[in-house]
């Protein structure tokens, strides 16, 4: 037979109680693409609650609806942008997925070995000297850069014209 509280023997158990302030993690990408998960911060769980309280009272949200706010009784709020490319689907997320990886693994061996087999690696680094030194690709803007810096460097070098003084007759 089960026990019951009427059928108890011996003491009682207690499980022990956890703090209220909850750790908070993130993952982290070092500029190796190694992944590592770093606790950033913790915050109190019960506060948060009660800070919503009144937010999701339904005296608020009917109040809202009757005073024209069509949005107060929608489970969905809008968010604008170009979301065209986006996948729609968790399959065409994953497909995604799989596709920068088959990239990554068409990659000759020793590319790969670079990154130490890891396609989160390679994609971590993808706009980094390494690779582009790997794939033989110039950075442009730096070279355009270049190019700028040198041509003030000149125009610093070259005297102006001093502007005309105030007061002076211009037609004499």
């Amino acid at each position: 037979m089960f026990d019951t509280q009427f059928t108890r023997i011996g003491q009682r158990i207690t499980s022990v109680f956890g703090s209220g302030m909850k750790p908070t993690f993130k993952m982290h990408v070092d500029d190796d693409g190694k992944r590592e998960l770093r606790q950033n911060g913790e915050y109190n769980l019960y506060a948060e609650i009660q800070s919503y309280k009144d937010s999701v009272s339904i005296d608020y949200i009917l109040a809202r609806f009757t005073n024209g706010d069509e949005t107060a009784l929608s489970r969905v709020q809008g968010i604008y942008g170009d979301f065209t490319e986006m996948p729609r689907t968790m399959a065409e997320l994953q497909q995604r997925v799989i596709d920068a990886e088959a990239l990554f693994n068409n990659l000759p061996l020793e590319m790969r070995e670079q990154y130490n087999f890891s396609a989160s690696e390679f994609f971590a680094q993808l706009d980094s000297d390494k690779t582009k030194a790997l794939f033989g690709v110039k950075d442009e803007v730096k070279e355009a850069l270049k190019d700028t810096v040198v041509e003030q460097e000149i125009k610093k070098d070259v005297v102006p014209p001093a502007p005309a003084q105030k007061g002076s007759d211009v037609n004499a």
